[in-house]
């Protein structure tokens, strides 16, 4: 009986989140997460030898771990301050912002940082908290200020640590010393995070890839008509075309994982799985070996339907669960296709079911994909690809007791064996080949998460119009200044600006169109060109019944006070 092999592929990246002229971080999440994520998902793993596993830090995301470490703070930190010398509006944020994190899998297990949250009146962001900040003693913003900072650590680092474990007994109370415990704590992990990925990956026990630098749609970024390949008759803004723009960020991936890890990736992961015939073939001018996308570009390359039966086994299994040789011209690639309904049953069904089943069915799937694929002439390849920070927060005990029970199982099972993608693909080279390759992501086998609507169009012909503007300047303008100016440009053509834009509630989606306008601002500054009206003015405005910003939502906590329409 032959083995099914497994590849889990987590994608650890956050957006970038940095005012580049004031050098703050509008948002925490690169720190907290990485206090509660990025640091463990690599660490469980040293308890399971047995276990192999691969993981994308995206360079946007390691640049700002760095940053850290050199003394950023964010938003979130500037209310760390002693609570008597905190102001109304500090005191405000606090109350909008410090709970979070999920109520119900976490505040709850809490009764202190519940009862703040009671007190609070379980106001949602951005309700209005006026009553509560009456109610509100000193002692409360103290223990809040604490408790948010604890609470985003992770459950089995605070357990193993002394210090931690005893302030989660202390529970209440806390001063000033231990407010700075907690952030102490959190420096220590955050400088972990790397050091820990590079000894694994030195034993190899787990791969390491990178992407594209600042996260940008690459068939996107090399051609926007692209767009149109999946979804035909899509209204597309005027073109942008910026092939060298991809392959730069490109390169400077692959600089900043060579700086880091000392060696070459092998693999990259395509931001939000978007690819493209171009997309590959500069992943592979660039020396990459593989890749991965989405099981609905795989369907939509081969032109066939991937069935599944009641219980979501594949009907065709042979056909998805196998890398493929990609063909673009003289150019290939190695491809692997994520399983879209086991991936997404991590990330949205597992933590609604008791912890012990959910492992269960997850084991009892890939016994049943083995089964399916039996008779099949293989090796067979299962490949689970997703995030690796946001479904943990819905799971009791965080991601712990459902990854252990799950690698503990899985070390024990002799017909299934997790494996490093680039080990695989050593020993089983693709027997396969497609001669094209569908263009689109992981969202809907399309682009139109990132373009097409009314307001994304209007980010496009925004960002066109600066680098447009940069191409004019060039050789008249200090190099050193182009440089910076060519920065705020790259980094303004990542995905998660237009992500947010026309697909999230407005008071979520107004920092990141705002920090968009503002790194397009800072391009023009950077060149001593005036700044277009257009981009000091929201593209965005709330819907009826929605919140909205009364200030500029990057001008910090004293701003971030909304109302409603």
């Amino acid at each position: 009986m032959k083995p099914l092999y497994i590849a889990f592929v987590w994608n650890q990246h956050q957006p970038f989140y940095q005012d580049t002229v004031k050098k703050e971080y509008i948002m925490p999440w690169v720190r907290l997460h990485a206090t509660k994520d990025y640091y463990q998902m690599a660490a469980i793993l040293r308890h399971y030898p047995k276990i192999r596993q691969t993981f994308n830090l995206t360079p946007s995301l390691v640049a700002q771990l760095e940053d850290y470490l050199k003394g950023a703070d964010d938003y979130y930190l500037r209310v760390m301050k002693p609570v008597a010398q905190l102001t109304r509006e500090e005191k405000r944020f606090l109350l909008q912002h410090y709970f979070d994190i999920h109520w119900e899998r976490v505040i709850a297990l809490w009764p202190r940082y519940q009862e703040l949250l009671d007190k609070q009146g379980r106001c949602k962001e951005p309700t209005s908290v006026e009553s509560a900040l009456a109610q509100y003693t000193d002692q409360d913003y103290l223990d809040l200020q604490v408790w948010f900072n604890l609470a985003w650590i992770d459950p089995e680092v605070r357990e193993e640590d002394p210090d931690l474990k005893a302030l989660q007994s202390k529970g209440k109370h806390f001063d000033e010393e231990d407010k700075q415990l907690v952030l102490q704590k959190q420096w220590e992990i955050i400088r972990q995070v790397v050091p820990i990925h590079r000894e694994l990956a030195d034993s190899g026990q787990i791969e390491l890839i990178t992407t594209p630098y600042y996260h940008p749609i690459m068939p996107l970024l090399i051609d926007t008509r692209s767009a149109q390949r999946a979804t035909p008759g899509l209204h597309l803004p005027q073109t942008y075309s910026y092939p060298e723009d991809a392959a730069e960020q490109t390169m400077r991936a692959i600089n900043q994982f060579r700086h880091n890890f000392a060696t070459y990736p092998h693999g990259v992961w395509p931001p939000e799985q978007a690819v493209s015939p171009e997309t590959l073939a500069m992943f592979s001018d660039h020396g990459f070996s593989w890749t991965v996308t989405d099981e609905d570009i795989l369907a939509r390359s081969l032109h066939i339907e991937f069935y599944r039966d009641g219980f979501g086994h594949v009907l065709n299994a042979d056909e998805l669960y196998r890398p493929y040789r990609v063909k673009m011209g003289a150019k290939e690639i190695a491809m692997i296709f994520r399983d879209h309904h086991l991936s997404d049953r991590i990330g949205f069904v597992y933590h609604q079911m008791n912890i012990n089943h959910a492992v269960d069915d997850l084991v009892h799937r890939f016994h049943k994909i083995r089964e399916a694929v039996s008779t099949c002439e293989g090796p067979h390849l299962v490949t689970l690809a997703l995030d690796g920070e946001n479904a943990w927060e819905w799971y009791p005990n965080d991601k712990n007791e459902f990854l252990h029970k799950l690698y503990s199982q899985l070390s024990q099972q002799t017909l299934l064996q997790t494996v490093t993608v680039a080990d695989f693909l050593r020993e089983h080279p693709p027997q396969r080949q497609l001669n094209e390759i569908f263009s689109g992501s992981w969202v809907d086998h399309s682009l139109t998460r990132w373009i097409g609507s009314e307001n994304k169009n209007h980010l496009w012909q925004m960002l066109l119009r600066a680098r447009q503007m940069l191409e004019q300047v060039r050789g008249t303008i200090d190099p050193q200044q182009l440089m910076r100016a060519k920065e705020n440009l790259l980094i303004a053509e990542g995905s998660d600006y237009t992500w947010w834009v026309d697909s999230m509630p407005y008071y979520m989606a107004a920092p990141f169109e705002a920090l968009f306008r503002k790194h397009l601002v800072n391009v023009y500054r950077e060149c001593g060109q005036a700044i277009p009206p257009s981009l000091t003015e929201a593209v965005i405005h709330p819907q009826h019944g929605e919140a909205c910003w009364i200030e500029d939502p990057l001008a910090g906590p004293a701003a971030m006070v909304q109302t409603k329409t």
